[in-house]
């Protein structure tokens, strides 16, 4: 017989210091992705490979304007982040335990298009001078069912005793698999990595770092 749970004026439990992460999905992905993909091998071909300056191997990345075009797809995409990362900032305040956590926001991000081919990976990293990393999955390979695509977005573990006092049943990497129009969200002090992409195709994403500013507190 299983015993019957405690009372509820027995454990109690708080969510501190939480690390959240978003996800959401596009409603209309396909129209969106594949604009979004004619105007990122639009800039490929029109401007230099940034990647040797970043995380990206064999891969190409855009400069840090990308979000900045007066393109339909870009102005598209940005009210879908808008949303979220509104949807985001309010409950990670509420999550927070503090009276200090200010009831609206102001916000800004600046993105940049990832080109991931066959073999391509980023290693691990964090985003510094920033408040929140997204993620937007423009095209992912398509494999058949029970193949192994690679490509994940890994991300760590940020507690820093997690070692020492890790139980046997702690993971210390969750890995999330790209979707065609998801949105991921998640705090910059997270770190993070892209695995390898073992298939032929194409990983396309469009990342951008949110810097936060508080308006009004509660």
């Amino acid at each position: 017989m299983v015993p019957p749970p405690p009372p509820a004026s027995g454990l109690r439990l708080h969510a501190l210091f939480p690390t959240l992460v978003g996800e959401a999905d596009h409603p209309d992905a396909e129209a969106l992705n594949a604009n979004l993909v004619d105007y990122i091998r639009w800039r490929e071909r029109q401007e230099p490979d940034r990647s040797p300056l970043t995380t990206v191997n064999h891969g190409w990345q855009s400069g840090l304007d990308l979000l900045d075009a007066d393109v339909p797809a870009i102005h598209a995409l940005k009210r879908f982040i808008n949303h979220h990362v509104e949807m985001f900032l309010a409950e990670w305040g509420r999550l927070m335990h503090s009276a200090s956590a200010p009831s609206s926001f102001r916000y800004d991000y600046r993105g940049w298009a990832v080109i991931l081919r066959q073999g391509g990976f980023q290693h691990e990293h964090i985003h510094s001078r920033t408040n929140l990393v997204g993620v937007y999955y423009a095209q992912v390979p398509a494999v058949p069912p029970g193949v192994v695509a690679g490509g994940a977005l890994s991300l760590t573990d940020p507690r820093g005793g997690r070692l020492a006092t890790r139980a046997m049943w702690d993971v210390d990497r969750i890995n999330l698999q790209p979707v065609a129009g998801r949105l991921l969200l998640f705090p910059s002090f997270l770190a993070h990595r892209v695995e390898q992409l073992l298939v032929p195709g194409e990983r396309i994403s469009i990342n951008f770092d949110v810097q936060v500013d508080a308006v009004s507190p509660r």
